[in-house]
């Protein structure tokens, strides 16, 4: 064999070696997934965002204290107990203005409160109402699930579900609330 066959054959066995390492590490390829909490109250919080690519089953959905809201649907946890004249219950897991304002909606992932808008509205033959709402930055998506419970002249109770299911799908949260005034 000469020097130049020799070399090619090299390079193709080195090539082999490392498509092999790659397809027997292919989960080494992916970044780690790291716990990215606060380990003080003096560290700032980890930017959604940073969680969201180390390891997007860390993303969360939870509530916000908002007694000052003037939102037009607001939903809690459905075991949660809301009272109108108790600020302190005032703890919500969506919070969104009337059609055509800024922010559209507002939900907590983690520790930052983020700004959503809507994505889309579907209704089944059932009444099962499907909400998307992706966040400004568009890398997350939350999906809410809701039966019409209550309707009044100004407003709509609704009980159901909430879910992240971009970039992953979480765990879904039993959730109650309402639109209107």
């Amino acid at each position: 064999m000469t020097r130049s066959g020799s070399n090619t054959k090299n390079a193709i066995l080195f090539a082999g070696v490392i498509m092999l390492a790659a397809a027997c590490g292919g989960d080494r390829a992916q970044p780690e997934a790291t716990n990215e909490f606060k380990k003080s109250v003096e560290e700032p919080s980890p930017q959604v965002q940073q969680v969201a690519d180390r390891d997007p089953q860390a993303l969360e959905i939870r509530t916000m204290h908002a007694p000052d809201t003037d939102a037009y649907c607001t939903f809690t946890q459905a075991a949660h107990t809301f009272v109108y004249d108790d600020p302190s219950t005032w703890r919500f897991v969506f919070l969104s203005a009337p059609a055509g304002e800024t922010p559209s909606a507002r939900i907590k992932i983690n520790d930052e409160e983020l700004a959503f808008q809507p994505a889309d509205r579907t209704t089944d033959d059932e009444g099962l109402q499907t909400w998307r709402y992706r966040s400004d930055d568009r890398r997350i998506l939350v999906e809410m699930k809701l039966k019409e419970a209550e309707s009044g002249p100004e407003n709509t109770d609704y009980t159901g579900t909430i879910a992240i299911i971009e970039p992953t799908t979480t765990e879904r949260m039993r959730i109650k609330g309402g639109c209107g005034v």
